[in-house]
């Protein structure tokens, strides 16, 4: 029985602002919201494959992700997840310690730039702070032994604990 991958992207943000003014008070109440769903498949607006994991990082090291060999234990079997777009990257940074962050690419070697711009950029995802990259019709390419490296870098002197999630399309 072949996969079939259905996935939800949500992200929302709220708001209540009260400004106290002499005669009344003004409130600015309202909310922005991203939402995509995609089915499975390869073309624009799909995916079907979706790679998760939670980590722990150690002072000073880092976790060097090949975009195109991806292993993960389901169902007691190991799976191998190889991209060729990447649709959506979501990293949590779970630590609540203020200066313990990730530092997202920037690998060197075979480094995904793709979303961040050239050789060696990198984005910081603070203590407590979430990334969300979303790019469902396009995508990020992954090109196999020249851009496949996505770089998790943890500069600091604590273990940093995070979950990332994945998805894109196998070609």
């Amino acid at each position: 029985m072949a996969d079939t991958l259905t996935l939800n992207v949500k992200a929302t943000c709220d708001w209540s602002l009260i400004e106290a003014l002499d005669l009344a008070n003004v409130v600015d109440a309202s909310s922005v919201t991203y939402s995509d769903s995609l089915t499975d498949g390869t073309t624009a607006g799909l995916a079907d494959v979706i790679w998760h994991d939670t980590r722990a990082l150690a002072a000073t090291t880092n976790d060097d992700l090949d975009l195109t060999a991806l292993t993960q234990s389901i169902y007691g079997s190991t799976v191998t997840k190889t991209f060729a777009k990447v649709r959506g990257l979501l990293i949590i940074n779970l630590s609540t310690t203020a200066g313990d962050d990730l530092e997202i690419g920037g690998s060197g070697g075979n480094e995904w730039n793709v979303p961040f711009g050239a050789t060696g950029d990198k984005i910081e995802v603070r203590a407590n702070g979430t990334l969300l990259l979303a790019a469902p019709e396009d995508g990020y390419a992954v090109t196999n032994s020249s851009a496949d490296i996505l770089r998790i870098r943890n500069p600091g002197a604590n273990t940093i604990n995070y979950k990332i999630v994945i998805w894109g399309t196998s070609a």
